[in-house]
């Protein structure tokens, strides 16, 4: 690639949540490092209205036109979970660096097989853990580094979302391969709980040992797959997380007022965020008399870690950075949502380090 502009393509449209902002912001010319190859998802008027939009030079007829396509450096996989394990083993055959929307796969040994090609192949499989660029989960960090809030003792993180959020694309109210087993996997519980079992990691620096969980249908009997879901981590350091993931809010909920908040509680205060509230977090601890708040405004609220992601991803592809979260961070993240559903079904505790 030398001096010139990382070529990348988009290989599926499924996740429209993370690929549209995405597209928005290489087409805006935010990410400098990125320019548009194409894109490729088997419902072609969609592709070509994203490539129209978002400034792609084609929209592929097939999957094999986007490897064969030699001027396309890396892949943005924003596939369905059940293409995972495919399309990331053909990128890394194809020598093409790999973004890969969350979870990795539907099973760790999906995800171990994806690591291993990415691994044997030399190119960088990074995963779009998008809440680890949101700016109060960096300064929570940055406050535990520093020792402000003591010793890590107990961490919960939730949301409450409504089914009717969840749609198979930008121009359906349907919620299409999210509920469907063989293409999604798992349901509710999984969809934020399995960036949850990543943040914690990000945030505590240790690693899960234990877990207990509970999955049901409690408001959409309907669904193959589950509408809620909770847990209960045990760290290698000794914290006890507390993990819970919904789609069984109220319909009249909206994306940024659906309750999701993240609390930590340490031996000398608590880290309480909150993002879609203002102020977004609020802090107690060494050196704070009473509470600190933190807000931020504009694309920093929230829509900064679509742009921030794409940046880090360039950033990696180029060997400046090693990768902050890449193929073995999906596969410990998945490992735990896997063992929630293994102790669900189950009744028993599940050990991870097995």
């Amino acid at each position: 690639m030398g001096n010139t502009k990382i070529r990348v393509a988009v290989l599926g449209l499924h996740n429209h949540y993370h690929i549209y902002p995405m597209a928005r912001y290489i087409a805006q010319g935010t990410v400098p490092e990125l320019e548009w190859a194409g894109v490729f998802d088997e419902r072609t008027a969609q592709a070509e209205a994203f490539a129209s939009t978002y400034g792609l030079t084609r929209a592929y007829p097939t999957r094999e036109a986007l490897f064969d396509d030699p001027d396309v450096d890396a892949v943005l996989v924003m596939s369905d979970t059940g293409a995972h394990e495919r399309d990331v083993i053909d990128c890394a055959a194809r020598g093409k660096h790999i973004l890969l929307d969350k979870p990795i796969s539907i099973t760790t040994d999906q995800a171990e097989r994806m690591v291993k090609a990415a691994d044997e192949a030399g190119v960088v499989l990074m995963m779009a853990y998008l809440i680890r660029y949101l700016p109060p989960y960096i300064k929570a960090r940055q406050l535990i580094e520093a020792g402000v809030i003591g010793k890590p003792l107990t961490m919960k993180i939730s949301i409450r979302c409504p089914l009717s959020f969840i749609t198979d694309s930008p121009d359906t109210a349907e919620p299409g391969w999210y509920v469907d087993p063989k293409r999604g996997g798992y349901g509710g519980f999984n969809d934020h709980g399995i960036h949850y079992t990543d943040i914690m990691r990000y945030l505590l620096g240790s690693e899960p040992v234990r877990v207990f969980g509970q999955v049901a249908n409690l408001k959409h009997q309907e669904l193959e797959v589950d509408d809620y879901g909770v847990c209960v981590v045990t760290m290698d350091e000794g914290q006890i997380v507390t993990v819970e993931s919904t789609w069984h809010a109220p319909g009249w909920y909206a994306p940024m007022t659906s309750q999701e908040e993240c609390l930590i509680v340490g031996t000398e205060g608590e880290i309480h965020i909150h993002y879609q509230k203002s102020p977004q977090m609020e802090v107690s601890g060494k050196g704070i008399e009473g509470r600190d708040y933190y807000d931020w405004q504009g694309d920093d609220r929230y829509e900064i870690c679509y742009k921030d992601c794409l940046a880090d991803f360039a950033d990696v592809v180029r060997g400046r950075k090693p990768v902050a979260v890449g193929g073995a961070d999906g596969l410990k993240a998945l490992r735990v949502i896997e063992g929630a559903y293994r102790s669900s079904a189950t009744g028993q505790v599940v050990d991870l380090t097995q």
